[in-house]
């Protein structure tokens, strides 16, 4: 995650705050409370060079078929992010392997594939939502755009809040609510199509030094897709040695 002098913070008056989804009332904080908090943030940020964790999932599309299935995830940071989805009997149904130039996916159910430059992702945020927001997503950290120079600071009864409104620029808006460690409770991402992406954190354990939310939901709902995902992790690790296999059958047939 981008490390920002709390000057550079304070260099640009930050936009208007995203309206509180909760309906509580937020108060902006003072300029010195609002650098404190950013630089808590920054420093409550896990670090490392390779992450792997293993959850049990319940995936459901579009509210019609529910699947119960384990997810095992490998991030090295800043060069690729690799989950294997695995349902009954252990067998693979799935396999993901994201860098910040491709997305690959197989479909071992239908013996299908799909290949993408990462910009196919820029579709459904309008260029916000890179490869670096994408691990802090599925790791429980602030993305690195609520550190920036737009973010606005509020604090609210329940916990602070990091939030931009950027909807009117055709931008990426998002709403952050912390908790009292400063790590992300409840993270929403939303573009001006009304795409929107959210996630809720919870059961932060001390894994190597570091915390993580061993209990994730996510909610991905953009055009026709409506995906949501609840993982309850059972291995987390950190700087442990991580391969990312990804091969396709030549019998798979490529779709769009």
């Amino acid at each position: 995650m981008v490390i920002l002098s709390g000057g550079f913070i304070l260099s640009c008056a930050p936009r208007k705050a995203l309206v509180s989804p909760t309906g509580e009332t937020a108060k902006t904080v003072s300029r010195a409370e609002r650098t404190h908090i950013i630089n808590e943030v920054i420093q409550h940020s896990t670090y490392y060079t390779t992450f792997s964790g293993r959850a049990k999932s319940r995936i459901t599309m579009n509210d019609k078929e529910t699947y119960d299935v384990t997810a095992n995830v490998r991030i090295e940071r800043d060069k690729a992010i690799w989950i294997s989805i695995t349902a009954l009997m252990g067998i693979e149904a799935g396999r993901v392997l994201i860098t910040p130039d491709s997305v690959k996916m197989i479909n071992r159910l239908r013996n299908e594939y799909f290949t993408a430059p990462f910009d196919a992702v820029y579709s459904f945020t309008g260029g916000d939502l890179d490869f670096s927001s994408l691990q802090s997503i599925l790791t429980g950290n602030v993305i690195a755009q609520a550190v920036s120079r737009y973010v606005e600071v509020s604090a609210m009864e329940t916990g602070n809040v990091l939030s931009s409104d950027a909807l009117d620029d055709g931008g990426l808006s998002y709403w952050i609510a912390l908790n009292a460690g400063y790590r992300p409770v409840t993270v929403l991402l939303e573009n001006a199509e009304a795409q929107r992406i959210e996630a809720a954190y919870s059961g932060y354990q001390t894994v190597n030094g570091r915390l993580f939310p061993f209990e994730t939901a996510l909610s991905i709902r953009a055009g026709r897709w409506d995906i949501q995902a609840s993982m309850n992790y059972n291995r987390v690790a950190y700087d442990e040695a991580v391969e990312f296999p990804f091969g396709i059958p030549a019998s798979y047939k490529e779709i769009q």
